[in-house]
């Protein structure tokens, strides 16, 4: 009885995956790492990349409150590209001629070259979560380790991509 339940269940989800609607309201549309360089050639527009690890709480909050936040989602899928970065990810990212692969730190530990390039703080250290907001060509505009709010993100999503008038 539970095998054609989760068999519907996945057949939902494909199906939801492959549709070409809209995002639903408050449903950011986040993109993989390496998908970047070629929806830059293709359009320029700023990115928002969100750095973050599976384990951490402050990145569950701020998924959960942030990033369901209607106005932040309006936002990023109309002026941005909105990149998910997982720290802790071993798959390799080429991006501006450069891969970026995974640094272990240890037995079982590790941080991704690209969350260390984009995140790293001027003593070296890295925050989890940490968004770091880039123009279209790629220059940081800013960045924000820590939990950040809606109402902190959405002026300075509007002062790196203004909305577009009449």
């Amino acid at each position: 009885m539970l095998l054609p339940f989760r068999a519907f269940l996945l057949l939902s989800l494909l199906l939801t995956l492959g549709s070409s609607h809209p995002p639903k309201p408050g449903v950011i549309r986040w993109l993989a790492p390496q998908d970047l360089a070629d929806s830059l050639r293709v359009r320029p527009r700023p990115v928002l990349v969100n750095i973050y690890t599976p384990s951490c709480r402050y990145c569950k909050l701020q998924e959960l409150t942030t990033f369901q936040d209607q106005r932040v989602a309006d936002r990023l899928n109309a002026r941005f590209y909105a990149v998910a970065l997982n720290a802790e990810s071993p798959e390799p990212v080429r991006l501006l001629g450069h891969t970026f692969t995974f640094q272990p730190t240890g037995p079982g530990r590790g941080v991704h070259a690209l969350a260390l390039a984009l995140a790293r703080d001027e003593r070296g250290q890295i925050a989890y979560p940490t968004l770091v907001l880039l123009d279209e060509h790629l220059q940081v505009r800013g960045r924000w380790p820590g939990l950040i709010k809606a109402e902190q993100l959405t002026p300075a999503l509007d002062k790196v991509a203004p909305e577009a008038g009449p």
